[in-house]
């Protein structure tokens, strides 16, 4: 995995939690489509051709879906 794809996933990864933050303070989000980001998050990762089955675990691992 090349550091800019791992930079992608994060920053991807943060820009999310910023939002749900935001839409949630505003009333404007929903756990089921918090849980359907999550679930294609991970699924997106999972599937990603580039990253290893370590560098997988580690970045679910980090964002808390290992």
């Amino acid at each position: 995995m090349t550091a800019e794809t791992k930079t992608e996933i994060m920053n991807a990864w943060h820009s999310y939690l910023s939002n749900m933050q935001r839409r949630h303070k505003k009333n404007e989000g929903s756990t089921a489509q918090d849980e359907d980001y999550r679930l294609a998050f991970k699924e997106g990762i999972i599937n990603h051709d580039s990253l290893s089955k370590k560098e997988k675990v580690e970045l679910l691992s980090y964002m808390g879906m290992a």
